[in-house]
């Protein structure tokens, strides 16, 4: 009897310790740590893979930061996220195609993506079927089937258009080179509201000598700046163009040397790559001065140098961003359910909802859109001269 006392015993402190050691370790009694899958369709292949796969590896590289800090603990749950990224080539088929993998195969409840309005409107097409949340990355055309609207409960836009920087750009124009006065725009064969710019250039005293529109995915831009330069322009603007840099290039080989406006968020960095020091010059872009970065970029390019051990993909901010205001957004849902993602997208439209590599950021576009989808966050104002950067500063974009 006395012995079977100390069985009991001994069994018992060894269930005490058991019990200590799994209230202890919370990743012990829960089980190990759930798995957020999320997947991001960009062009990967073709002309435009550089921005691909750059945009792709800063959503990877949050990520990673995220699952390093022990993962996402929501709703009772700790989740790490992984990413799955997949190829649009350039092609909404190709994208839809993409996202029906991510979603019904991978299990996917977010899809980021992609590059064009097209393909956005492909993946949406497929998403919104599934109720999946649609994180569109980069969307060069406001309005257009691609977009955010209020007919579309599953789509969000962490990027502000470019069309919301055209009035400080211009502003900076009128300020900085008040005898250029003769504009011609170069544009992107998406559905750019092109009237729109025109009115706008016109009412801050430019004088529009018309545009050229370039068929997405185009390599060789001599025939479209022939074109513009027979109108003698002072200022040629590449809009909403992530080939602003190769544009820039054809421009300067032609001879032209005037003031080249890329209202795209394209890092002056970038530039100077493509065109070399002596064409970087009377330069406006909307992309960032690494020299001025903020501590959160700072963070990404170290994230990149430790994992990829190649040049930074001065773009790379863009989506690192983005990732960083996902995870808010799914901390202020408490829940990996997409319509409480959404519903907390949409809640966030105070100033300073989101802190950003950018600065405070917070969701708009009510007035413009007739939903709060699209982020509005600090954009970079810099200068292009003589082959070296100016930072002119941040400024928030006209988004309501």
């Amino acid at each position: 009897m006395e012995g079977k006392r100390k069985v009991w015993c001994v069994f018992g402190i060894v269930v005490l310790l058991w019990a200590a050691f799994v209230m202890g370790n919370p990743g012990v009694s829960q089980g190990a740590a759930k798995t957020l899958k999320v997947g991001m369709i960009m062009p990967l292949s073709g002309p435009i893979s550089i921005v691909g796969v750059g945009l792709t590896r800063a959503v990877e590289l949050y990520f990673d930061k995220v699952n390093e800090e022990g993962g996402l603990a929501i709703g009772g749950d700790t989740y790490k996220i992984q990413l799955i990224a997949e190829d649009s080539k350039i092609d909404p088929t190709v994208a839809a195609t993409a996202a029906k993998k991510l979603i019904h195969k991978d299990g996917a409840q977010f899809v980021f993506g992609s590059i064009s309005p097209p393909e956005a409107a492909a993946i949406y097409q497929v998403s919104s079927k599934a109720k999946a949340l649609h994180v569109i990355t980069w969307i060069d055309a406001p309005g257009v089937p691609g977009d955010i609207s209020p007919k579309k409960p599953y789509a969000v836009r962490l990027i502000s258009t470019s069309n919301a920087n055209w009035e400080m750009d211009y502003d900076f124009l009128r300020k900085t080179y008040p005898e250029a006065k003769k504009l011609f725009l170069v544009v992107p064969d998406v559905g750019l509201p092109i009237e729109k710019a025109k009115k706008l250039a016109e009412e801050k005293g430019l004088t529009v000598l018309g545009h050229e529109i370039w068929k997405l995915g185009v390599e060789d831009f001599i025939p479209y700046y022939t074109k513009a330069l027979a109108t003698k322009p002072d200022v040629i603007q590449a809009m909403n163009s992530a080939q602003a840099g190769f544009q820039l290039r054809t421009a300067r080989q032609l001879g032209f040397k005037g003031v080249f406006i890329s209202d795209s968020p394209l890092a002056p960095g970038i530039f100077l790559s493509i065109v070399g020091p002596e064409g970087s010059h009377d330069v406006i872009t909307n992309g960032m001065d690494f020299t001025k970065a903020t501590p959160s970029m700072k963070e990404s390019m170290d994230r990149w140098q430790k994992k990829f051990k190649e040049p930074y993909f001065e773009d790379a901010p863009i989506t690192w961003s983005e990732a960083e205001v996902f995870v808010q957004a799914l901390k202020k849902a408490n829940s990996v359910k997409p319509e409480k993602v959404m519903a907390a997208f949409d809640s966030m439209t105070a100033p300073g909802s989101f802190q950003t590599c950018w600065g405070p950021a917070h969701m708009g576009g009510a007035k413009s859109f007739g939903v709060n989808r699209v982020l509005v966050r600090p954009i970079p104002m810099t200068r292009l001269m003589n082959g070296k950067i100016e930072f002119i500063g941040f400024k928030m974009p006209a988004v309501e």
